[in-house]
């Protein structure tokens, strides 16, 4: 009986089985990609598209394929050796790939309406959630897609969204010298002089190889061969040339050819102390046509515009809270005293996000019911919570430093005072405010207990103490805008030229003449022209939201493998679907033949009972 049972069940559960494989057979028939985890390709998926795409810095090139495409097929090794050649170009634009062969990408590549394979797509720098990307259209040919790589650069330049990292491409219009050195800050420049072409690619690609090795490399700017008075001034008779400039003055004027490859060779050939003497493979090394010895050098910075990011904000309070709070072992006393009114002026005053704002509250409430200490631990907890989940690797913008180390969280603290300063007095007119200098108390107890630097901090606190000029003489929220002014100024003056200063920021005198022509006219501040100029540029109506994260729940950039998603975005497929049923139906089944095999042999239990007449069992 037990044998014929569980024929019966393999049975039934092969029945069920062989019904599903119609479902099984709409798996992809190939489950291999076209590129390896060696290839420069950044492969990615539904888990972490948007996550690797979206708020870079970098703009994109990204093919949607299908590895059972028979073009794609074809296309894959060009698509390799295309990523391999633009390597370099990294730290502007990336390529990446997703394969919509796969079962978990499919609603991915619906979403970004890809209609045939391979499809390439561009994305913009900081690009949002919501962009569908901008197609790329003719052929797939190395050269040309390489071609249509320095068009989309320089259309994000023409539209004004090209971080201020990138190399520019275009050639000199109306900036003269003295505008590339305040720019740039390097010591040396190369000016390479054509016939400008815009058919002719050759030395926008030399740029883009050069700056990768930034600032090793000095930056190269294409200056047409109509700018005559730079012409004449380096004595350029034959195109195609380059003059390599010094902060000196010195220049030295050198005839190359229009090759791309060429100036790869010639710029190692210059630059890299590694390459021995005889290791270059041309005939022709260049040599100085004409050199020029120095001349005096005009040495005032012109600032880029000045504008206030939301994402240098708060990555500001990211920061502040979840590094310099809880990295105490205690925060006790004087400390939480601190800690809870800054809380508090930001939960009045910071122009954040709601996401952000709310997380300021939770914060602030949570810290309430601790009244003598808190330790880090407890308050990174708090922190965390208060978060629920969000994003804190906020990019730096307006904050960020030519390199890693540089401005970035320090001056993003300043900017945000700065505008809580300016908020106050938005929101507080003088008659009314009953504690004038409430940031700069708060700015001076955070700087003076949790601001890592305590070198800078000691300087700070000092300031605010001082016997001329401290913050209690503050008495208006409009004093309390210029004293902060005046205070950023004296401590660029303290550190200018220090080794914490950004070469391509250097401290100067803010605001800057070109940026506020009537605060500093002659030499002679206008506070009144001031004030107003602060007034505009930290008002929270024109905070930029430019680099600002999109609220997701974070996956590894890059990853090719599939994340953990929330349920309420899960997509399961008609085959997850028919699996479960064929579970369901199985599973059910094996109870019902159960349940029969117990019925059964209860009943030949009952039957082999014996009664006596009476009815008792025997």
């Amino acid at each position: 009986m037990r044998s014929k049972f569980m024929k019966l069940l393999f049975l039934l559960v092969g029945f069920v089985l062989s019904s599903i494989n119609p479902v099984a057979d709409a798996i992809p028939l190939s489950n291999s990609v076209l590129y390896k985890d060696s290839d420069p390709i950044v492969q990615m998926n539904i888990a972490d598209f948007k996550s690797t795409i979206v708020a870079t810095s970098n703009a994109w090139l990204v093919e949607f394929y299908s590895s059972w495409c028979g073009h794609c097929i074809d296309f894959a090794p060009a698509f390799i050796q295309l990523a391999n050649d633009v390597k370099g170009w990294e730290k502007v634009i990336k390529v990446g790939a997703v394969d919509c062969a796969k079962e978990e990408n499919i609603p991915l590549c619906r979403d970004f309406e890809i209609m045939g394979y391979p499809t390439l797509k561009f994305f913009p720098a900081f690009t949002d959630a919501s962009h569908l990307g901008i197609a790329r259209t003719g052929g797939k040919k190395i050269d040309a897609i390489r071609n249509s790589m320095i068009d989309f650069i320089e259309q994000q330049f023409a539209e004004k969204k090209a971080p201020p990292h990138w190399p520019v491409l275009g050639s000199l219009q109306n900036e003269t010298l003295e505008d590339l050195w305040n720019h740039y800050n390097n010591n040396e420049i190369i000016l390479l002089f054509e016939t400008i072409d815009n058919s002719k690619y050759w030395s926008r690609e030399a740029i883009m190889d050069a700056h990768q090795y930034a600032p090793h490399y000095p930056p190269i700017r294409r200056v047409n061969a109509t700018h005559k008075d730079l012409v004449t001034k380096y004595n350029v008779q034959s195109l195609p040339a380059f003059v390599f400039l010094e902060r000196t003055g010195k220049s030295e004027l050198y005839q190359i050819q229009p090759d791309r490859d060429y100036m790869k060779k010639i710029m190692r050939k210059f630059f890299d102390s590694e390459n021995e003497e005889g290791s270059l493979a041309i005939a022709n090394i260049p040599k100085p046509v004409h050199t020029q010895e120095p001349h005096a050098i005009h040495t005032n910075v012109k600032a880029a515009k000045d504008q206030v990011y939301m994402a240098d904000l708060e990555g500001a309070l990211l920061y502040a809270f979840g590094h310099e709070v809880s990295v105490h072992k205690l925060i006790v006393g004087k400390e939480l005293a601190a800690l809870k009114q800054l809380i508090n002026v930001l939960d009045q005053y910071f122009p954040g996000r709601p996401e952000m704002k709310e997380t300021i509250h939770s914060i602030r409430r949570n810290l309430e019911g601790y009244k003598k200490q808190i330790r880090g631990e407890e308050f990174s907890k708090l922190w965390r919570d208060a978060l629920n989940g969000r994003e804190t690797n906020q990019e730096w913008v307006g904050c960020r430093g030519s390199r890693p180390n540089l401005r970035g969280y320090p001056c993003s603290l300043w900017t945000t005072f700065h505008t809580l300063t300016v908020n106050y007095a938005l929101k507080k007119s003088d008659d009314t405010s009953n504690e004038p200098n409430l940031i700069l108390q708060a700015m001076k107890g955070f700087i003076k207990y949790f601001f890592g630097c305590a070198h800078c901090s000691n300087h700070f606190v000092d300031m605010a103490e001082d016997e001329v000029d401290p913050i209690e003489s503050v008495k208006s929220p409009r004093q309390a805008v210029l004293w902060l002014w005046a205070a950023h100024n004296k401590v660029n003056r303290r550190i200018a030229s220090d080794a914490s200063e950004d070469p391509k920021a250097p401290k100067i005198q803010f605001p800057a003449p070109n940026n506020c022509p009537d605060c500093r006219p002659n030499g002679v501040e206008r506070e009144e022209a001031v004030y107003d100029y602060l007034i505009k540029l930290y008002h929270p109506d024109h905070v930029s939201s430019v680099g600002l994260l999109i609220e997701r729940n974070p996956a590894h950039s890059g990853s090719s493998r599939v994340q953990s998603l929330p349920l309420g975005t899960l997509s399961f497929t008609g085959y997850d679907i028919s699996l479960c049923a064929a579970i369901y139906l199985v599973s059910s089944l094996i109870l019902m033949l159960v349940l029969c095999r117990i019925l059964v042999k209860r009943r030949r239990y009952v039957r082999k009972q014996v009664y006596d007449v009476c009815g008792k069992l025997m």
